[in-house]
């Protein structure tokens, strides 16, 4: 028996070397398994769903209301105050020494028509007339005399030039017309600073003698 199946065995592997055919199908049999294997675990996994993109709605961000920025109250303007300009002899005036004026003021002049000093017609401390009309308050009483001019101008032509304003009642060649020789133009400017200082108290109901004729132009 052992003889009989070893000579069958034997006759078998004669017989698969001599056709050649055998071998190929074995392992071609062998290489298509493990293929159908895996196309069998292909057919046999579950698909995996792809992710759905969930849509949420835009939420709204919510707006501040716009704040009102507080406007400041309009301010009153205030209006420009306008300083009025001062004339080449108010300048000088404003400049020169009102205790010299009082001197030249009181000084007795020889030359002055038949002698005269300013002191001698007016009274400093006064309004009212002596020669000539008090020149207490002449300050605001020159400031009206003629239009356009300041006091201190007016009193400046006054002494310079007496005949070119007179008062009425007064008569227009009563002070003497040399005064401008006599002083120089900053000593006439000494003694018109001097005037300027002259206030007080009116003793006088009516405190220019202009509107009761009883003043000069060359006060």
């Amino acid at each position: 028996m052992p003889k009989t199946f070893i000579g069958m065995c034997f006759a078998i592997a004669m017989l698969a070397a001599g056709c050649g055919a055998l071998e190929p199908v074995v392992l071609q049999r062998a290489t298509d398994a493990p293929a159908a294997e895996s196309e069998a675990r292909l057919e046999t996994v579950a698909p995996t769903a792809a992710p759905t993109e969930t849509l949420l709605p835009p939420t709204d961000t919510p707006t501040q209301p716009p704040t009102a920025t507080p406007t400041a109250p309009p301010t009153a303007t205030t209006e420009p105050t306008v300083t009025p300009m001062l004339s080449p002899i108010d300048r000088m005036v404003a400049a020169r020494n009102p205790e010299k004026g009082k001197i030249l003021f009181e000084t007795f002049q020889d030359d002055a028509g038949s002698g005269y000093s300013c002191s001698n017609c007016h009274l400093p401390t006064s309004e009212k007339t002596n020669i000539g009309p008090g020149l207490l308050n002449i300050k605001q009483r020159a400031a009206t005399r003629v239009e356009g001019l300041s006091a201190a101008e007016y009193i400046y032509e006054s002494i310079t030039n007496s005949m070119g304003y007179t008062v009425e009642g007064f008569e227009a060649d009563l002070m003497p017309q040399n005064w401008a020789e006599i002083y120089t133009d900053p000593e006439i400017f000494d003694i018109v600073a001097y005037l300027l200082t002259l206030e007080g108290e009116s003793d006088i109901d009516d405190p220019d003698p202009a509107a009761g004729g009883s003043e000069s132009a060359s006060d």
